[in-house]
Order: C-alpha cells, then sequence, then structure tokens
C-alpha cells in the first residue's frame, strides 16, 4: 500500500504541473477570444481578489467538514471549471469561470492542511511541507514544457486539449485522495452539527479581517518599515513582469507556446539552485547586518535583468537576461524572510510572516490591474519599464538603510 504522505506528494505535483499547463498560455487564448489588455488585468485582479477572500472560508470549512472530503470536492469542481474554460467562446463566460476557480483553487492550501493529519510527528512535519514545496516547484517547471508542445501539435484547438488534459489530471487526484484512509479527526469532524458551518464560516472570515487588521496596528513600523517596503518592492517587479511575460514574449518576440514553457521551466530551474546554494552565497555577506547591501545587489541585478529583457533585440537575448531576474527573484524571497527572523521579537514573528503574506497578497489584486492598464494604454513593452522602475526605488531604499546604519554606528 502506498504512504499516504506519497500520495499527498503525487497530488501537489500533479496539481501545479496541471495548472502550469494552462497559466502560460492563458493570456494568449484571452486575447484570441477578443479581450484587451485592461480586461486581461481585471480578470488577473478578480482570481487573486477571489483567491485572498476564500482561503480563511474554506480552510474553516475544511475545519469543520473534514479536509479530506473538502479537498475531493475543491478537486472536482476544478476539474470541472477547466474544461469549462477550454470550450469558452464568450468573454463573460471566460470571466465568470476564471472567478470560479479563484474560489474553489485552494487543493495546495488544502493539501498542506491535510499534511499534518498524516504525519503526526512534528518534527517530521517540515521535511513532509519541504517535500510538498519541492515537488510542487518540479510540477509548475514541467507544465509549461509540456503545454507549450501540446499548443504546437494543435495550433488551432491546443488550449482545449490542455484545459481537458488538466480537468483529468484534477479527477486524477481526486481519486487518489479518495483513497487516503480516514483519521480519527476526520471521523470526528463528520461528526460536527451541520448547522454551525455556515455561521462559524462567517465568524471565521470576520475575526480573520479583524486580527489581521490588529496585527497591523501592533507593528512597530519604525522597525520594520524597511522589511514591508522591501516585500512590496520585490513583490511589484516580480507581479508585474509575471503578469505579462506570455503576451510580451509573444507580441515582440513572436515566440511559439513551447519556447514560453521552457523559459518559463529554466527560469525556475535558475531560481531553485540560487535557493539551493543561498547559505553559501549569505557567507559572502557575513557584515551585512542591516541587509542593506544584499538589498542594494538584489534590485540593482533586478533592473539589469528588466531592462535587459525590455531592450533585448530577440529571444535568445531576452533568455540570457531572465537569469539575473531569477537569481535575484529567488534571493528576494528568501531574505525577505531572513529580515523578519534577524529583527522579529520570537513572539511576533508569526504575526510579521502574516503581515507580509498580506501585504504580497494585496499585491497579487493590484498589480494584474496596473499591468492591464499599462499595456492597453501605453503598450505591452512598456510594462517592464514599470517593473525596471519598482526596482530602481528598491535601490534608493537599499541606500537610505545602509546610510541611516552609518549614522547610527556613528553616534554610538
Amino acid at each position: 500500500m502506498v504512504p499516504p504522505k506519497t500520495i499527498l506528494e503525487i497530488v501537489s505535483f500533479i496539481d501545479m504541473f496541471s495548472v502550469g499547463l494552462i497559466m502560460p498560455q492563458l493570456g494568449n487564448f484571452a486575447i484570441k477570444l477578443g479581450c484587451n489588455q485592461l480586461q486581461i488585468g481585471t480578470m488577473g485582479a478578480l482570481y487573486s481578489a477571489f483567491q485572498l477572500i476564500s482561503g480563511p472560508m474554506i480552510g474553516t470549512w475544511s475545519d469543520l467538514k473534514g479536509r479530506k472530503p473538502t479537498l475531493i470536492l475543491s478537486l472536482v469542481l476544478c476539474a470541472f471549471a477547466y474544461v469549462v474554460l477550454g470550450f469558452t467562446t464568450i468573454i463573460l463566460t471566460f470571466f465568470a469561470v476564471r472567478s470560479f476557480l479563484g474560489i474553489v483553487k485552494q487543493t495546495q492550501l488544502l493539501v498542506k492542511a491535510l499534511a499534518p493529519d498524516y504525519e503526526i510527528d512534528s518534527s517530521e512535519q517540515a521535511a513532509v511541507f519541504g517535500k510538498l514545496a519541492a515537488l510542487s516547484s518540479v510540477g509548475m517547471s514541467l507544465g509549461p514544457i509540456i503545454g507549450g508542445h501540446i499548443m504546437e501539435v494543435y495550433p488551432k484547438n491546443g488550449f482545449t486539449v490542455i484545459t481537458c488534459c488538466s480537468g483529468l489530471l484534477f479527477i486524477v487526484n481526486a481519486s487518489l485522495i479518495i483513497c487516503l484512509p480516514d483519521t480519527n479527526k476526520e471521523k470526528e469532524e463528520n461528526k460536527k452539527d451541520n448547522r454551525k458551518v455556515a455561521p462559524c464560516i462567517l465568524k471565521s472570515v470576520i475575526n480573520s479581517v479583524k486580527e489581521s487588521v490588529e496585527e497591523f496596528y501592533k507593528v512597530d513600523w519604525s522597525i520594520y518599515w524597511d522589511v514591508f517596503l522591501f516585500k512590496l518592492l520585490i513583490t511589484l517587479c516580480m507581479g508585474t513582469y509575471f503578469g505579462s511575460y506570455g503576451i510580451f514574449l509573444k507580441k515582440i518576440h513572436a515566440a511559439s507556446p513551447k519556447y514560453l514553457g521552457y523559459i518559463i521551466a529554466f527560469q525556475g530551474g535558475i531560481g531553485a539552485l540560487c535557493t539551493y546554494f543561498i547559505g553559501h552565497i549569505n557567507q559572502l555577506y557575513k557584515n551585512d547586518k542591516d541587509f542593506s547591501k544584499r538589498l542594494y545587489h538584489i534590485f540593482t541585478v533586478l533592473t539589469l535583468g528588466l531592462l535587459g529583457m525590455a531592450l533585448a533585440p530577440n529571444l535568445l537575448c531576452y533568455v540570457v537576461f531572465t537569469i539575473p531576474l531569477a537569481l535575484s527573484g529567488a534571493m528576494g524571497r528568501i531574505i525577505g524572510l531572513e529580515m523578519i527572523m534577524n529583527k522579529g521579537e520570537s513572539d511576533r514573528r508569526g504575526a510579521l510572516i502574516g503581515a507580509t503574506s498580506s501585504v504580497r497578497s494585496l499585491s497579487g489584486v493590484v498589480t494584474p490591474m496596473f499591468v492591464g492598464i499599462i499595456g492597453e494604454y501605453l503598450g505591452i513593452q512598456y510594462v517592464l519599464y514599470f517593473a525596471a522602475l519598482f526596482a530602481v526605488m528598491g535601490i534608493l531604499t537599499s541606500y537610505i538603510i545602509g546610510s541611516q546604519t552609518v549614522l547610527k554606528n556613528k553616534a554610538d
């Protein structure tokens, strides 16, 4: 019998592989339907907004009704929605299906919530989460390659083929979750009074919003302003880039879906490699106590990558400049967490991490609209220049942090 943890790892891989099949092709499919840049940006903002709202709701539902049945329901609904998406010919239907997916596509959240039920030993849970994250990254890297090849083989209806494949894979995932044994927690949760579910969900959402606002007020901004500003700027840079790269490559460099998939996989590989060697990289910054040098180098390299891609005369040059982008993006994600761990008190770290996560989520709502407006009224080629502008702001921020540290040291 396959161990439950292995089943969850397979499910996590298949889930992100399915998403990777579709995501790079989504913007170009929307254009084929007749969407303009502003409408595509609105679609992305709606999806992110519904993800932000539905997260605590579905999490609470899973606590009350059982994580396993909730995950199965989510997978089945996603399968249905993705198949419908592939056969969509009307823009309004396309928006409606994407919004619906924003509500029900919480599979990664539910898999992570379910994993501790099958690994009781808390010392081993970190390893389980690490494997889930690693396999998700692999799936997200391989998906675009396979999806690009399918689009090449079926140029007319490739997107429909991809969505049907994704729908089938979600059904496979649902079948795998059904095979999981019931835990004692699931049996207890199934006995709960169903009449209490709706009030508990509403109460949970209200409490989540209230607690988030309270946590933001509790943050000492005079100490942590640089952490949040860094997180905001790096999220805006990367979000602006990823919100436009597919359409940019298609319009500016006439990149085929196959090459689009390979470029995404290449970036993912470079980022993973950088993450693996982050310990060795940090050894170069032993005296960088305030993180200003690392921030300066991250944003400088990010600016170089974004401007290089914006000005690249051909696809090969574009790919070369994705290397600094991937390196700085991967380092940025880890350095942001290190800044919190370095500055945050042990009893406040969770709140700080949650607050920075909220910054990322809110940025995910705003960035697609921003990209849509720039792409529609100025042109898709200008989106990368605005992303580079955010990176330049990051350079200035790192300079300010370094200057403040020098003044403080002189005063001491």
